[in-house]
């Protein structure tokens, strides 16, 4: 038995099915602060490690309401294309492992800026923009041919598109001086090698990893 079958077996039942669609209300509802009240997030709602040790418990969640756009146009477009790519990742993978793999991005996170916090005294501040990306991240390594359309033009294959995606991760990684930002585009990267990682895990023939398992 893999360690996703004895993880499965004991919190399966707490799995939320259709998290996506829960996860989009979220960025709609974050999205709706940032554009009447922007400062709402920032003072009350983000993760922030001095905070949540001083009482301010909510934001290991609310800290997730930080929306994917700031443009209404491309809010709109996000919203759906997150939505159609979660939603075909819960329908092939299952419910509890797309829960694990949101929630385990989530949980990194809120760990890391407690950890640096604690040791350093720094309040890191991390936003879960890279997090978000890492869907479709984790989209494009189980269906590496999908097609989508660029600028709703051209035709391009999300391997590509993936390619493209981590090129930029590095280059932001090696030229922002913001250290949330590096640790965010760092614990993003890791969520995805982990989970695949884990989801490869075979009882007989060892950790290997096999993409056309997620086809």
């Amino acid at each position: 038995m893999t360690l996703f079958q004895k993880l499965e077996r004991k919190f399966g039942r707490y799995a939320i099915p259709d998290l996506m669609k829960y996860i989009c209300v979220i960025y709609v509802v974050g999205f709706l602060i940032q554009m009447f009240n922007p400062m709402l997030y920032f003072f009350y709602l983000d993760l922030d490690p001095e905070a949540i040790l001083h009482g301010h418990i909510w934001r290991i969640v609310t800290f997730l309401f930080y929306p994917p756009s700031t443009s209404v146009i491309w809010m709109v477009i996000a919203v759906f294309v997150y939505y159609s790519l979660g939603m075909t990742l819960e329908q092939l993978w299952g419910t509890f492992k797309y829960n694990f793999f949101f929630f385990s991005g989530a949980i990194m996170l809120v760990l890391s800026a407690l950890l640096i916090y604690i040791v350093t005294g720094v309040s890191l501040q991390l936003y879960p923009t890279y997090m978000t990306f890492s869907i479709f991240l984790a989209y494009a390594l189980t269906f590496p041919d999908a097609t989508f359309m660029l600028y709703f033009i051209i035709p391009i294959k999300a391997k590509w598109l993936a390619i493209a995606e981590v090129v930029l991760y590095v280059f932001i990684f090696l030229g922002t001086p913001d250290i949330g930002t590096k640790v965010a585009i760092a614990l993003s990267l890791l969520n995805v090698a982990l989970f695949f990682y884990l989801s490869n895990q075979k009882p007989k023939r060892g950790n290997v990893f096999h993409i056309n398992d997620f086809r």
